[in-house]
């Protein structure tokens, strides 16, 4: 068996002929441990060196992975690693480097040809972590790391559904992890219809799960009193959970829009919320507390402005993709779009991060040709037509919300529509808002919906 030593200077110097990336402590720490005849697991590494479990599973384990898979240009997992690397130590470097070049078509051709087809992955409600299709969102990411670090950081993101908000909130959970931060995360979409309707089914369902996050055993009947309250009980039950942990703890909340619809219930949560980021000022137990929100529209409850979370932290709303970031994605899928291509894209999707994605992921695989997919982009038999359906069928359940998005399909000009009409529109991701007018937000919205409900 090779020298780990030899092992190392042959990957790094093979990762970054190719990527120019370099490889970072806690890749080198499990390419060791996997090298060795005896491979430690995953959750044995993260034990060992003080890393969250997860965040060596989600995210450094699968990039190494990756990186070593297309410097080599064969796919390479920890159970093959031993063969791969053996066979490729003793190949013909200057044949390897050519075979590899990430600059030429051919290469390109033979990467979505061979194994490395899983390159090329479907697109989903968030991008993974080790993703190479991930574009950055610049500035907000950088300010939203540096600020994670901060004593009672509350980091807002709001965008409308498929923009990147998960993909966001996961990096930052992620920069945490790497941090030695706790991390829990509450994704309202998780919870029964009960629980959300439920002030105290809710805010025991919120201790349970982060207790269970943390790796601590649920204890909330011995805080829970009915004479003081559940949002006093939740707090006095997050204190004994910060005392337990000696490290910062990140809490993120995943669409909070869930619960906008029961205005009471939103009204409680969101002012416990401001409650609990103004004690993160004024105690020391507190200031581990850091909190991140992801929602997908304005939250339109009446709340004093002293108990609204809405007015403090930081509050990031994602844009779609700029011209110049579709372009590194096209380039990122290998793909030769001209000039009028990528402006006739950006006119059918106005720039939608899932829609685009989705797009370029069907052209590289050669599915569709771009001619066809503008031909078929608004028909039912169409690649968008899993997310066209779902809107179709949230209009047919909600026939006011129709009526009103009518108006905006019918109309050449910005309108303006009832507010709580037209965040929710802005959340589905159907409008554009500009102040208090409207417009649809691209045109396979527009030219679907209008042979579907323009007339009727």
């Amino acid at each position: 068996m090779k020298n780990i030593e030899e092992v190392l200077k042959f990957v790094e110097s093979s990762v970054y002929s190719q990527t120019e990336e370099h490889l970072n402590d806690l890749q080198r720490i499990i390419l060791r441990e996997s090298w060795q005849r005896t491979k430690k697991t995953y959750d044995s590494i993260a034990e060992e060196y003080g890393y969250s479990a997860n965040y060596i599973k989600q995210g450094v384990a699968p990039k190494l992975w990756r990186l070593l898979s297309h410097a080599l240009g064969e796919k390479v997992t920890k159970t093959n690693l031993h063969s791969v690397l053996e066979r490729n130590m003793t190949a013909d470097k200057q044949t390897l480097a050519t075979i590899n070049a990430p600059s030429t078509t051919s290469a390109i051709a033979q990467l979505i040809d061979s194994d490395l087809h899983f390159d090329l992955e479907l697109p989903l409600e968030s991008v993974p972590l080790d993703s190479p299709f991930y574009i950055e969102r610049v500035p907000d990411e950088q300010r939203c790391y540096q600020e994670i670090t901060r004593d009672g950081a509350f980091i807002r993101i709001k965008a409308p559904r498929q923009m990147g908000k998960t993909s966001l909130m996961m990096r930052i959970l992620a920069q945490a992890n790497q941090k030695g931060y706790k991390t829990g995360l509450l994704h309202f979409q998780q919870a029964e219809a009960s629980v959300l309707n439920d002030i105290n089914r809710l805010l025991r369902w919120l201790c349970a799960n982060l207790s269970l996050q943390l790796g601590l055993k649920p204890n909330l009947d011995e805080f829970w009193d009915e004479d003081i309250g559940s949002k006093m009980s939740c707090t006095l039950y997050l204190q004994y959970i910060f005392s337990q942990v000696d490290s910062p703890i990140v809490v993120a909340f995943d669409e909070v829009n869930e619960i906008i619809e029961n205005l009471e219930i939103a009204r409680e949560f969101l002012s416990l919320l401001r409650f609990w980021h103004e004690k993160t000022k004024a105690d020391s137990l507190w200031r581990k507390l850091r909190l991140v929100m992801v929602h997908s529209t304005e939250i339109y409850i009446p709340l004093d402005i002293n108990q609204s979370p809405l007015n403090v932290g930081v509050r990031v709303e994602l844009q779609p993709f700029t011209i110049e970031q579709i372009l590194e994605l096209v380039k990122r899928y290998g793909l030769a779009l001209d000039t009028k291509q990528i402006e006739q894209l950006m006119r059918l999707l106005a720039g939608h991060p899932y829609l685009s994605r989705l797009s370029l992921y069907h052209l590289a695989r050669g599915e569709v040709t771009f001619q066809e997919l503008l031909e078929t982009a608004s028909t039912d038999t169409g690649i968008y037509s899993d997310r066209l359906h779902r809107c179709l069928w949230y209009f047919q359940q909600n026939p006011a919300l129709l009526a009103a998005f009518k108006q905006v399909v019918k109309s050449h000009l910005p309108i303006a529509l009832e507010q709580v009409d037209a965040f929710k529109l802005h959340s589905m991701g159907l409008v554009h808002l500009d102040g208090n007018q409207v417009t649809v937000s691209c045109d396979l919205y527009r030219d679907y919906f209008r042979e579907r409900i323009g007339d009727k």
